[in-house]
């Protein structure tokens, strides 16, 4: 016995970091590391590009005038902004000539750009169909070259006048289909629609 008192022994037991913790340890710290870099790199991504819309807008109207003197007008459905390209889905396009209207063109889509050399041109792609009085024109893809005031379309074209059909691809032609040059012509004529010597 010692008289009620009671011996604490104290004992000083140092930490020592294990293998193990200074795995665990080494691990947190790139694993944090990852989570930032990542963080970073997902900022990168996300800035806008002509393949990211930076701007949507629904029913979209514009139009291009020269000298006061309007050239075409395009309305859409919905328009995305892609820096200087617009994209449109169904579009419909009015061209005009000396104040009125020649063409109306309609398709699933629709480009343009408000800059560079391509400026003021339009592109139609998909089912695209133009009416006026001289006819009705069918390609996949048709572009407005506005400098020129040509239609142009690299794919098959067909044009239609009355009951006959013309076939060709590589087209080039004014927008009111009175002078048209194409490829590989096809043709499927009637005399009382047109005399197709004097489109050649």
């Amino acid at each position: 016995m010692n008289g009620g008192k009671h011996n604490h022994k104290i004992v000083n037991t140092p930490t020592h970091l294990t293998f193990l913790n200074k795995w665990l340890i080494l691990n947190i710290i790139l694993l944090s590391l990852i989570s930032f870099i990542g963080c970073d790199r997902e900022q990168e991504v996300s800035n806008p590009d002509e393949n990211t819309p930076i701007q949507q807008i629904q029913t979209f109207t514009t139009q291009h005038k020269e000298a006061g003197v309007l050239k075409w007008e395009l309305v859409g459905e919905t328009s995305q902004f892609h820096g200087t390209l617009v994209t449109v889905t169904a579009p419909e396009v009015e061209i005009y000539e000396d104040g009125k209207i020649s063409i109306k063109l309609t398709s699933q889509i629709g480009h343009y750009y408000t800059q560079g050399k391509n400026k003021d041109n339009l592109y139609l792609e998909g089912n695209v169909v133009g009416v006026n009085e001289n006819g009705k024109l069918y390609t996949q893809k048709l572009q407005w070259r506005n400098k020129d005031g040509t239609l142009y379309s690299p794919t098959e074209v067909k044009i239609v006048r009355g009951d006959s059909t013309w076939y060709g691809d590589k087209m080039v032609g004014n927008p009111n289909l009175e002078t048209i040059k194409m490829s590989n012509n096809r043709f499927e004529l009637f005399p009382k629609d047109e005399d197709i010597n004097e489109k050649q």
